[in-house]
């Protein structure tokens, strides 16, 4: 992949593919985000802004769902995250989990 091209402004510019393959080609890469832009001859602002564009596009948020008049027994409650760290929270009750959902909800404001 030539990293180089011009886009005629004087700045190089990349096809979403190219962006897709360069942040692959860094996060497999051990290298720091400074020494793979001076590899790579790539401005560091600029993979920066990739990647917290893809962080932003991979966020998980939640939605409201109503839970039917069914009585359902849990007591608790695995959660896994986008980095496959799970984490198990107790849940009491129906109540308690309508609770602990909202709050989690509310932390992603």
């Amino acid at each position: 992949m030539d990293t180089n091209e011009n886009n005629g402004s004087g700045r190089a510019s990349y096809t979403d593919e190219e962006r897709r393959e360069l942040i692959e080609e860094f996060k497999t890469s051990g290298l720091t985000q400074a020494a793979f832009c001076r590899e790579w001859n790539l401005n560091s602002k600029t993979l920066t802004r990739w990647l917290r564009i893809e962080r932003e596009d991979n966020e998980v948020s939640f939605c409201e769902v109503a839970l039917s008049g069914e009585a359902v027994l849990v007591d608790e409650v695995l959660i896994r995250l986008p980095n496959q760290v799970e984490v198990v929270v107790p849940v009491p009750s129906q109540e308690k989990l309508g609770s602990l959902l909202r709050e989690a909800a509310g932390c992603l404001d």
